[in-house]
């Protein structure tokens, strides 16, 4: 697992960024057209100021780096991402530092995990020590294959944002982009509110065993030093896989894809579980969680006036949607 964690999977989302703001490139005769049309709408803020859009639009898209923006429109999507991804992790990171040696935290997190261990023994959903067993005694093999189906949770997340910018319609893919920023503003809430251990935290008369972080196992981007480790509840891993399939179903364009995505969030439901990284509750919750972003996406349009400022503070002109 080391060289997956260290160099497959940071390469593999070098790559396939790099596919996609290649494939998504825009053809010359295009961006000439491009830098003759204002991209910007003019705003009150501007009138009042005496500033038109249509002047700041073609003078900003003169500037070399509008140029290579104009050219590789993706490259504006890739820094959505980082900013989405390293602001998530940068929030747990200190939250995990905040709270790191805090042993009544732990103890509620603790309490939490056992919570629900008892709600799901009376909803009889207390199926995740049975599982672990179950693959441990039957199917060792598996534990290895699980883990790295659960490490390819952002390598395949940044596949389906690639795809989905360069296949679907490009309002329907601004929703789901949306989607997936305003679910990590509402599961990092609900983990710094209700802190839960993970089953495989619990102690060992729970009987569960930590399958992803033995020896070398583990994952470039979640196992080190600032890692939150109490924040099973909700599992995005589960919530992001249902939504990825659901997308697929609903929106692709390609007949087998929509054929076989529903396979992806079983093979992580079964990985969460029998991993004693989540409860079964933790997915639920998980789907309702980027059930409730999905359908509230566009709060995260109030972000707009920040976007705008930025753009105009480095004198980009944002491409053409």
């Amino acid at each position: 697992m080391g060289a997956f964690k260290n160099i497959v999977e940071p390469g593999a989302i070098v790559a396939i960024f790099t596919i996609g703001t290649w494939v998504n490139r825009r053809k010359s005769q295009v961006l000439d057209a491009d830098y003759r049309t204002p991209l910007l709408r003019e705003h009150p803020e501007d009138q009042e100021a005496g500033i038109h859009a249509e002047s700041r639009s073609v003078r900003n898209s003169r500037y070399f780096h509008s140029r290579i923006l104009a050219r590789f429109p993706f490259l504006v999507e890739i820094l959505y991402w980082l900013l989405t991804y390293w602001i998530y992790q940068g929030c747990r990171a200190i939250s995990a530092r905040v709270i790191a040696g805090n042993k009544p935290i732990f103890q509620f997190a603790q309490d939490h995990a056992l919570q629900i261990l008892s709600l799901e023994h009376h909803l009889f959903l207390d199926i995740e020590l049975s599982t672990q067993r179950f693959i441990l005694d039957r199917f060792p093999w598996l534990m290895n294959i699980l883990a790295k189906i659960y490490y390819s949770h952002i390598v395949l997340g940044v596949a389906f944002l690639v795809y989905c910018y360069t296949f679907l319609p490009r309002a329907r893919y601004q929703g789901i982009r949306r989607t997936l920023a305003l679910e990590n503003v509402i599961a990092f809430t609900i983990i710094s509110l209700w802190r839960c251990m993970p089953p495989r935290l619990l102690p060992e008369e729970y009987g569960f065993i930590d399958i992803l972080h033995r020896g070398n196992s583990g994952s470039a981007w979640t196992q080190n030093k600032f890692q939150l480790t109490i924040a099973a509840m909700p599992s995005l891993h589960f919530g992001n896989s249902v939504f990825i399939a659901f997308c697929l179903v609903k929106y692709s364009p390609h007949v087998f894809l929509r054929a076989i995505a529903v396979l992806w969030p079983v093979m992580m439901g079964l990985t969460v579980v029998a991993t004693a990284n989540h409860f079964i509750l933790d997915g639920v919750v998980g789907v309702a969680v980027i059930s409730a972003a999905f359908y509230f996406n566009r709060v995260m349009l109030v972000l707009l006036p920040i976007e705008r400022g930025l753009f105009r503070l480095l004198r980009l002109e944002k491409p053409r949607d």
